[in-house]
């Protein structure tokens, strides 16, 4: 394998003809496996392209958005680049010759494609390619011929060449509509999405180039591999000329391989070893004699075998990789089959689509007595410490500040942390994430609660339903706690919908105000003497609008709801509770006092002073508080004689 990619060189030829070439259609299509439209209007499209065959060449970009396909993950970066050349905000959409934006796919008409094939060029252009034996890497060769009678030199033209793959037919959607079958997928572009250039070819000349490249490992068929080209001025996007060089199919002799996981996932958080062992049937009628295998975890190989024997049609063997160590927060294992029959490649991936796992552990002992984060130090999108994040993607759950959120496009004032009175939170990003039902994580290092008495945990969020004509979504948030790690969940919180929610329902990308955020705390003095104790909050989505999550803390309870010793003579009542607007401290003294009245958060933070050493006479008192947030508060009345304190619920 050759590990760079090669501009081997110019070649000038004369031809004997001038004038003009016949054009071939650059089809540039921009589409997504989780895109409701383009799974609606691409079959049509599709027919469409495959009528035309001999007057297109088309390609296909599937992008990052509105949400899972696992073409784009495997090449983000290529595609967004050709995104951004064509300024894309939506799909489908199509792209013809490079200047004609086609809009949706649903709207590429057999007229469009006529006027573009009829619309005259200078160049011809041929194209072929060849894959290695190990179909590791790739050889394209091709030709730019200008048949007419001046010079080809227009401005910043470059030369694109992407490896194409011309049919990805899965068994089962692999996004969240019921588009299965994709065609003419980019899947590499050569020497880069940005093209190489291409000077002056004089009138009569010819520009040979030549690629060696190696082929990416996420191929699905091998024997899909086609390469389109095309020549593309960028001061107008302008394609002068396309060509195309279909797939070869292979040989008889490449086998097919089924290849899974004989790993059972582990079943909590505080697994430390593994025993995996890898699944290889024989798929096709090609006898396989011999492979090799490798097993990598997080990066590093830890385990090979070769194996020889026969293996005919429809026969297995599973090979066990010995017990493996694994350390605590994420794991990622992955194996790889290679040298089958002595240096051939599985030509076919389609049913070896899971060669990867992942599993995440704890650090085996607690890590303290208590949770206090407020994800200020934690970088945008990272893990905060002590803590996993279990997601499908960076944009379901992470952390985020102004400039991250700003970036994606948000418009608002303030800061995103809890109540607007800090820099960061975490957002989940309900707002994109459309497989409704799909959990994300995030999951704190166990504490030790065997000296901790009236344990409670505290946090501030922020939550907008998004408005559907008949009905307002339901995103969910739920808390448990294991004291097993992981082996046994007790749900302490659970909801969605409008009792989650902290304003009414928003169509726009929602990013609280310091005035929508509201703080709970939740009992967990159940627990108190535990030896440990494992928080998992979880976000279930719903296709509805943005959900942000501060300040969470794991604590006992500062102030003490019983009375002190030295009590007050008299007695103190708060009312309503739980309470909403306002909050009545009713306060019988017998004899005259100095009284502090002071209102604390369930973190032990004063949030008001009703009385700050004032004389009260002897006689009955009434004070009122207005409570600006939800959440648990103590009341706390002190005088010479003593202190008592009183629990109030607010709920806003």
């Amino acid at each position: 394998m050759r590990a760079a990619l090669l501009l081997l060189g110019f070649l000038f030829t004369q031809i004997l003809s001038f004038g003009q070439a016949q054009r071939r259609v650059m089809v540039e299509s921009f589409t997504q496996a989780s895109c409701v439209p383009c799974a609606a209007q691409n079959p049509g499209f599709n027919q469409l392209m495959f009528n035309n065959w001999d007057k297109v060449v088309l390609l296909k970009y599937q992008t990052s958005w509105p949400g899972t396909d696992p073409m784009n993950d495997q090449n983000p970066t290529q595609v967004r680049t050709r995104v951004d050349y064509y300024g894309v905000t939506g799909v489908p959409n199509v792209h013809i010759d490079g200047t004609l934006d086609a809009g949706t796919s649903g709207s590429v008409t057999q007229s469009q494609v006529n006027n573009a094939y009829d619309d005259p060029t200078p160049l011809e252009m041929g194209l072929t390619h060849e894959l290695s034996r190990g179909l590791d890497s790739i050889y394209i060769s091709g030709v730019i011929r200008n048949v007419s009678d001046d010079v080809f030199n227009p401005a910043n033209t470059v030369l694109h060449c992407a490896v194409v793959e011309e049919e990805v037919l899965f068994d089962s959607p692999p996004g969240s509509t019921n588009e299965r079958d994709f065609y003419n997928v980019m899947r590499l572009m050569i020497p880069s999405a940005d093209g190489a250039p291409v000077g002056a070819i004089a009138a009569g000349d010819s520009l040979v180039f030549e690629y060696a490249a190696p082929l990416p490992k996420y191929i699905y068929g091998y024997d899909q591999i086609a390469v389109a080209a095309f020549v593309q001025s960028n001061g107008n996007r302008r394609i002068h000329q396309a060509a195309y060089s279909e797939a070869k199919g292979i040989g008889d002799e490449y086998p097919d391989l089924a290849i899974s996981f004989g790993l059972d996932q582990p079943n909590n958080l505080c697994t430390y070893t593994l025993n995996p062992a890898i699944v290889v049937e024989n798929a096709e009628e090609t006898e396989v004699t011999s492979f090799d295998v490798a097993l990598s975890l997080n990066g590093e190989e830890v385990a090979a075998q070769s194996w020889t024997g026969t293996l005919s049609q429809g026969q297995s063997v599973s090979l066990d990789m010995g017990e493996l160590p694994v350390n605590a927060g994420r794991n990622e294992l992955y194996f790889e089959v290679t040298n089958i029959n002595d240096g051939l490649a599985d030509y076919n991936r389609f049913n070896q689509l899971e060669d990867t796992r992942v599993f995440y552990t704890l650090q085996p002992a607690p890590v303290g007595e208590r949770i206090s984060e407020a994800f200020e130090t934690t970088p945008n999108l990272a893990v905060p410490d002590n803590s996993l994040i279990i997601r499908d993607a960076d944009l379901e759950f992470g952390v985020v500040n102004r400039n991250y959120l700003v970036g994606l496009g948000a418009s608002f004032s303030g800061q995103p942390g809890g109540h607007g009175s800090s820099a960061k939170s975490i957002m989940v990003d309900f707002y994109n994430w459309d497989e409704t039902g799909d959990k994300a994580y995030l999951i704190f290092e166990k504490i030790d609660l065997s000296e901790s008495e009236n344990t409670i945990l505290s946090f501030d969020h922020a939550h907008a339903q998004y408005p559907f004509s008949s009905f307002d979504t339901n995103d969910r948030l739920s808390i448990e706690v294991s004291a097993d790690c992981g082996d046994n969940w007790v749900m302490i919180y659970n909801k969605a919908g409008a009792a989650l929610s902290t304003r009414s329902p928003a169509t726009a990308y929602f990013v609280p105000s310091g005035s929508q955020w509201a703080s709970d705390t939740l009992d967990l003095s159940a627990f108190d003497g535990a030896a440990e104790l494992t928080v998992r909050f979880t976000a279930t989505s719903d296709y509805g609008n943005n959900l942000f999550i501060d300040n969470i803390n794991v604590q006992e309870e500062v102030v003490s709801r019983v009375d002190e010793p030295g009590l007050l003579e008299g007695k103190v009542f708060a009312y309503p509770n739980p309470a909403s607007e306002w909050v009545n401290v009713d306060i019988q003294l017998v004899e005259s006092s100095r009284l502090d009245v002071t209102v604390f958060d369930a973190s032990g933070r004063r949030v008001s002073q009703l009385a700050g050493g004032e004389q009260f006479l002897a006689g009955a008192h009434q004070l009122r508080w207005e409570p600006q947030h939800s959440g648990l508060y103590l009341i706390r009345v002190a005088s010479e004689h003593g202190v008592v304190s009183e629990r109030v619920s607010v709920a806003k």
